[in-house]
């Protein structure tokens, strides 16, 4: 059984916070070769923000496991959509 998809999603947002190279981390989630959502991490306000792709939807997040949920959710319903 492989790894699931909730902990590689929260693997790479930890990644994020962690990484000081820079204010803003950026990351984008895709299905199929296809970008479906984008998160932006703030370290001066350790602040996620989340971006859906279609619909449009943005949101702001300072608790990684509620980003992290979105994030499933967004890419779980991409995929269930074909």
């Amino acid at each position: 059984m492989g790894t699931s998809q909730l902990v590689t999603i929260i693997r790479r947002l930890n990644a994020m916070r962690f990484d000081e190279t820079g204010n803003r981390q950026r990351r984008t989630f895709e299905e199929f070769g296809v970008p479906v959502c984008e998160v932006t991490y703030i370290h001066d306000r350790q602040e996620y923000i989340y971006v859906r792709f279609r619909p449009h939807e943005r949101f702001r997040f300072d608790n990684i496991d509620l980003v992290a949920i979105e994030v499933f959710n967004c890419l779980y319903d991409f995929k269930n959509t074909f």
